[in-house]
């Protein structure tokens, strides 16, 4: 696992174990793990020195304008190369530190000794500092995972802070302070915003295809990758691997992926079969054994197996780097929510002509729809917080159904599952929120993702817990010699994708327009004519199922019921009803079973973490720190 860390202020922090260091000084930067060369770029000039760490497509005339905008105090320059990448800049006796928008490059920091120690991973610093686990904090991530405020600038570790996507760490000596490099920009009209995504997609595409040994995107049958492996193969000198995963619910999708594959000359379709043995769920016995590679837990732990077997399948064919359509949803899509956007900015002509395409998609009354969006409309985030922290507390289970995601916010399936005191513990969370939201309601806030509207809130919320998911994605891969990498959530191609009001990113014509109209002339129109996809719950169901052993031994006796925070009772009967038709096959599968998928998954991915930390497995700042006491004792 590879990462940096440096520190300012402090005499007395050790160099991790293992490391290189990158510039030495009163305020060094390290550099943990196998390094490619091309992910550390460097400049020197004058006093000022800039590292840039990661998946960066920057040109070395761009690093130099990059550079020299930074030594007048710009910032936002900085972060607008193709790629996903941190920047690390020492001027003076000040360090700043820059991560991403999306939250696919997190900054971390904690106090040590008199200075400050930071990193782009919370676990060496957690094991650095002796930092223990925050419960209120693990609580949050499965019962309200969608709100993510509950979480700002912390880590899942007492005393580890993050950094919140859009802004910069500025350490002078031991004083920290954050600045915010994403301000509010003007507003961008459909022609414009399209021509922008554009831009930012041929260079997120085209540069990391340029630059890899051999390139290999996905292609699922769904448009977002479709576009990456035609824009892929349009900018490759050589032969792209398409590869697409062979699902037993999805034929559709491998049967569309193989027309669009023959469209192109450059394009290679490779089909990787889905074996039962990589259906979710699976191999629990092997990732107990794999230590824990993100700083959060993350449902993509619960696919592992389905991982391997797709990344083997992509390094047999000699693939270096990876393209896959992971975040176009967040980024592209149209969140139900943004009907109340649409109420709440009086546009009832538009808002009934989209609540009856989407109520006669769903077999609901258009009015129903309309009524729900005017009732959100008038409805404060604050106010949502606030009730749902009276729904939290009394135990009352989130709905579901279109009608469910048409709110400022909501409580997982997992609370159905949540001990009473850690429910109460999230009510009192919830409502100290919702005071701090009033409290600066009408206050000027440039933050592009300040909830101003459910819809454009939904989006930001979307685009980071997609980050999230594929930071764990990516670092899987990492011991497999392929490079995994997601276009969609570049920053630049982010900026362009929400440049719009949720609403108007589909203005009305169909879902995607904003990405067909970026890329028209492009890619064919006949490439992006399906509408539907597969419906992968039916694996998800399976993979439950199939493993259905493994995880009652997994939840026999777990962490998570040890910490407090989920009844084992309660837990346990859920799981029996949702996999009872392994146990009798006359038995019919209980009816809450897919609206309790993900619920099962945060929680599965979460009690591996946890129990990989426990044991030690974790990333380590040196041999000498006490790994495992961040879950012995918590805050």
């Amino acid at each position: 696992m590879r990462w940096f860390a440096g520190m300012s202020g402090s005499r007395t922090a050790p160099r991790p174990d293992g490391s290189t260091v990158l510039w030495e000084g009163p305020d060094p930067l390290w550099l943990v793990g196998d390094w490619p060369e091309d992910e550390v770029r460097t400049l020197v000039r004058g006093q000022i020195r800039m590292a840039v760490l990661g998946d960066c497509r920057a040109t070395d005339a761009e690093l130099e304008v990059g550079i020299a905008v930074a030594r007048g105090g710009g910032l936002r320059p900085l972060t607008t190369w193709p790629g996903s990448y941190h920047v690390v800049l020492r001027m003076g006796r000040r360090t700043l530190v820059l991560g991403d928008l999306a939250g696919l490059r997190p900054v971390f920091h904690a106090d040590h000794d008199e200075g400050v120690v930071y990193a782009s991973h919370a676990l060496p610093l957690a094991d650095l500092t002796g930092a223990r686990l925050d419960r209120g904090l693990m609580a949050a991530r499965l019962l309200c995972p969608e709100i993510p405020e509950l979480a700002s600038g912390s880590s899942l570790f007492a005393g580890v802070d993050r950094v919140d996507p859009g802004r910069a760490l500025v350490l002078t000596g031991p004083k920290r302070q954050f600045r915010r490099y994403e301000q509010g920009a003007a507003p961008l009209d459909f022609p414009a915003a399209a021509a922008a995504l554009r831009d930012a997609l041929t260079a997120a595409v085209g540069r990391r295809v340029d630059a890899a040994g051999k390139a290999g995107t996905d292609l699922s049958g769904g448009r977002d990758s479709t576009v990456l492996a035609l824009l892929a193969a349009r900018s490759a000198k050589h032969e792209v691997v398409a590869v697409t995963w062979s699902d037993a619910g999805a034929q559709d999708d491998v049967d569309y992926a193989s027309r669009v594959a023959t469209s192109s000359a450059r394009l290679k379709h490779l089909v990787v079969p889905g074996e039962a043995a990589c259906l979710p769920y699976s191999s629990l016995v092997d990732a107990f054994d794999a230590p824990p590679t993100t700083d959060l837990p993350a449902a993509p732990l619960v696919t592992a197996a389905r991982t391997a077997r797709h990344l083997a399948a992509v390094h047999e064919t000699g693939i270096d780097v990876h393209l896959t359509g992971y975040g176009g949803d967040a980024v592209l899509g149209t969140p139900l929510a943004y009907l109340a956007d649409l109420a709440m900015d009086r546009h009832p002509v538009a808002a009934m002509r989209h609540a009856r395409a989407w109520a006669r998609a769903a077999g609901l009354r258009p009015g129903d729809l309309s009524a729900a969006a005017r009732r959100v409309a008038r409805t404060g985030f604050d106010q949502a917080l606030a009730d749902l922290a009276g729904s939290v507390e009394r135990g009352e289970l989130p709905g579901t159904g279109l009608e469910s995601h048409l709110g400022w916010c909501a409580a997982a399936p997992t609370l159905a599952w949540a001990t009473g005191d850690a429910r109460a513990g999230m009510a009192a969370a919830l409502r100290t929120l919702a005071g701090q939201v009033a409290e600066a309601r009408g206050g000027r806030d440039d933050d592009p993702s300040a909830p101003r509207r459910p819809g454009d809130r939904a989006s930001w919320v979307a685009v980071r817990r997609s980050a999230e998911r594929h930071r764990v994605m990516q670092q899987l891969a990492e011991g497999t010699g392929v490079r995994v990498r997601a276009p969609y959530l570049d920053n630049a191609v982010v900026r362009a994708g929400l440049a719009l009001p949720a609403w108007a990113r589909g203005r009305g014509d169909g879902p995607r327009t904003l990405l067909h109209t970026a890329v028209e002339g492009l890619v064919p129109r006949s490439a992006l004519s399906r509408t539907g996809k597969g419906d992968y719950t039916v694996a998800e169901m399976r993979g439950l199922r199939r493993n259905a052993a493994d995880l009652r031994d997994l939840l026999a006796a777990p962490m998570l019921g040890e910490i407090g925070i989920l009844d084992q009772a309660a837990l346990r009967a859920a799981l029996d009803r949702a996999t009872r038709p392994i146990l009798d096959k006359r038995a019919e599968p209980g009816t809450d079973t897919v609206d309790l998928l993900g619920g099962f998954a945060d929680v599965v991915a979460a009690e591996l973490w946890l129990r990989g930390v426990a044991a030690g497995r974790a990333l380590r700042w040196g041999t000498s720190s006490t790994a495992g006491t961040v879950i012995a004792a918590v805050a």
